[in-house]
């Protein structure tokens, strides 16, 4: 027979656990890449049973903060981008208005972001920039879609503005739609996104912010002008 009373507590105590390993990690006692103790040492130090100890390794590998290796025990390691987006990829793919919803998303975040790369790039950053063209070009010249080339872009964008938060969410929100795109987003033009990729970056090396932000808004208008059920467009 289920016992209700026993499954709560060792969900109240996995929950205790997990917070206690969260709170490690974030204050470094326990730095990525760091092997978690035995199972048995780790229970007996938290005094919970093995199996509460199992369910609080599992939630913490759902949220990207342990990788379990077979042999090699529990690693610490920090969330990426595909991992905080493992659990709405089955969401966004069933919901086209959900991704019409991350793609006005991206409108607000991403012209702020140009702006603000435009405010921070120098010598290095710009050369950065032109190389990154430089590779699309080479792509549309020898008659191929922009791929990883068109994902480096933006998140180089990201970069360049300077601001970690800003990176993760910017490589998150790539991340997530990576693989609809090529379901939602239709018509076959990678000479158009590089003719604006150009404009962006354009803007960027130049310092302009306002025309950087601009540029960004009209490329990602382009982006929520082709969304549609048929495959593939270069965003």
């Amino acid at each position: 027979m289920f016992d209700a009373e026993l499954a709560v507590k060792r969900t109240k105590l996995a929950d205790e656990v997990v917070e206690h390993l969260l709170r490690m990690i974030r204050e470094r006692q326990l730095a990525p890449g760091d092997r978690l103790p035995a199972e048995r040492q780790l229970a007996q130090a938290f005094g919970v049973s093995r199996a509460s100890l199992r369910d609080a390794i599992r939630r913490l590998e759902l949220l990207g903060y342990v990788e379990v290796r077979q042999g090699n025990g529990t690693i610490v390691r920090l969330p990426d981008a595909e991992t905080i987006t493992q659990p709405f990829q089955g969401l966004l793919a069933g919901h086209p208005q959900t991704v019409k919803d991350l793609l006005e998303f991206r409108h607000i975040l991403e012209p702020q972001v140009a702006e603000l790369a435009a405010l921070r790039c120098g010598r290095r950053e710009a050369e950065l920039l032109r190389d990154a063209i430089a590779r699309q070009r080479s792509r549309v010249d020898a008659g191929e879609r922009l791929g990883a080339e068109d994902v480096a872009f933006h998140q180089l964008i990201a970069t360049v503005a300077g601001n970690a938060t800003v990176l993760t969410v910017v490589e998150t929100l790539r991340t997530l739609l990576q693989e609809l795109r090529v379901r939602h987003l239709s018509g076959d033009q990678p000479a158009v996104g590089l003719q604006q990729h150009e404009h962006i970056a354009e803007a960027i090396i130049a310092g302009e912010g306002v025309r950087a932000a601009a540029a960004m808004r009209a490329h990602l208008s382009a982006v929520e002008a082709s969304l549609q059920t048929t495959p593939g467009v270069d965003d």
